[in-house]
């Protein structure tokens, strides 16, 4: 990582700016300190003097990527590995999916769920190297997907938070976790996957329950994403005002339409299942996990592709649950263009739209003068191949807030005296 510069342009290059706008090329783009000064093309830029000039003739540069659903303190789902892990190893394993996942181009994520409030301060007084954090404290009921019981009649928990069941009980959890500072309420209102005893169909949290927890939320200034997979969960997730729904598998036309109206965002994770499906079994996934994957496989992806074509707002996020995946964030642009997408499209749901969906979008998304200098110089053209973005070695730059933490462009620079670029 590089500190802080006083200004640093970027010249020649074609900007993609998040907005989802046609790129412009030979493209100006100047940084002051931690924010954006100019954007432009290179006839009209005027770089002040004492400054460096960057050449990124033939690049691309483009937002700093963002990551809206990841768990980034897992780095396994096995239970006897996860037990003989003492917890200062797993704050070291954090720090360290937290560098890879900056240096993948990730320069924003939101935590679905286990990290604690003090990892997004220890990076903002520059304790550790990761991308912005936005941490969810995720909430617990009784038999529920974050109910880690075991038939054995063991409860194995890596939440901080207490199971709470009923209205009184779901207030009470959702203001500790606000007390605390999280950014959101994380809940699930249907089973998942790689959880034991409940099942992606089941219905979790009543009306009242999920009302409770997204006034509680409301009244704070704060949001709900909400786990949901199951059709009704799903319904329900959207009739108490979360503000995103995590998976979506099993949208059915009338939850699509729902969403439409309500303005929720969809963070479909197509990456987690694909990666689920490819080496669960070697992750230690139990049989009963293993099956419900075969359930959802197909039906996610018709459902995102019936999502797409209403218009639903869509962000990417990964859901990533293995170590050995951390920095892979990437591909679930991929699939998303795979699946139905344009490239163009599936930047801006990684830049500008998953932005709105953290609730940061007043600050970085998209290129434009006075936000956080949050973004990449990629070599190659990403809306001809989306698949750069998730090749690293193509990623010649990745700055946060002006500072280069990735710099493979070296010392291709001359110092501007105030000409045209």
């Amino acid at each position: 990582m590089e500190t802080q510069e006083q200004q640093i342009a970027l010249v020649g290059g074609r900007l993609i700016d998040g907005t989802g706008r046609a790129p412009i090329e030979d493209a100006v783009v100047v940084v002051r300190g931690s924010k954006i000064q100019q954007v432009g093309p290179r006839a009209v830029a005027r770089i002040p003097a004492g400054g460096k000039t960057i050449d990124v003739t033939g690049k691309t540069v483009m937002p700093g990527l963002i990551e809206c659903h990841a768990h980034l303190s897992t780095v396994t789902v096995d239970v006897k590995k996860r037990l003989l892990t003492h917890k200062t190893v797993k704050t070291f394993q954090t720090a360290e999916v937290m560098r890879r996942v900056l240096h993948a181009g990730f320069t924003t994520v939101r935590d679905a769920g286990g990290l604690d409030v003090g990892f997004r301060q220890a990076v903002e007084m520059g304790l550790v190297k990761g991308p912005r954090l936005v941490v969810a404290g995720a909430m617990r009921q009784t038999g529920g997907h974050f109910d880690k019981y075991y038939p054995a009649g063991i409860e194995i928990s890596i939440w901080s938070f207490p199971l709470s069941d009923g209205v009184p009980a779901a207030q009470q959890a959702a203001r500790q976790i606000l007390r605390q500072d999280f950014d959101f309420i994380k809940v699930c209102t249907t089973g998942g996957i790689v959880s034991p005893t409940d099942h992606p169909n089941y219905t979790e949290w009543t009306m009242d329950e999920l009302n409770a927890i997204v006034y509680e939320a409301s009244a704070r200034g704060k949001a709900v994403m909400a786990h949901a997979q199951g059709t009704q969960g799903i319904k329900n997730a959207i009739r108490a005002g979360v503000w995103s729904v995590e998976h979506g598998s099993m949208l059915d036309e009338e939850a699509v339409q729902m969403m439409v109206d309500s303005g929720t965002y969809l963070v479909p994770t197509l990456f987690a299942v694909e990666y689920l499906a490819d080496h669960g079994e070697e992750m230690g996934l139990a049989p009963v996990e293993l099956a419900k994957i075969g359930l959802i496989y197909d039906r996610r992806i018709e459902n995102f592709q019936q999502a797409v074509a209403a218009g639903v707002k869509i962000a990417t996020g990964s859901d990533i649950l293995d170590g050995a995946a951390h920095g892979r964030n990437a591909e679930e642009l991929a699939l998303m263009v795979r699946y139905g997408l344009s490239p163009m499209e599936a930047i801006v749901a990684a830049t500008r739209t998953a932005a709105e969906v953290c609730r940061i979008a007043d600050r970085v998304g998209v290129l434009e003068p006075g936000k956080l200098a949050d973004l990449l110089v990629v070599d190659g053209n990403p809306l001809a191949d989306i698949a750069i973005l998730h090749d690293q070695s193509r990623l010649l730059m990745v700055m946060k807030e002006g500072q280069r933490y990735v710099d493979r462009l070296g010392e291709r620079h001359t110092h501007a005296r105030g000409e045209r670029a």
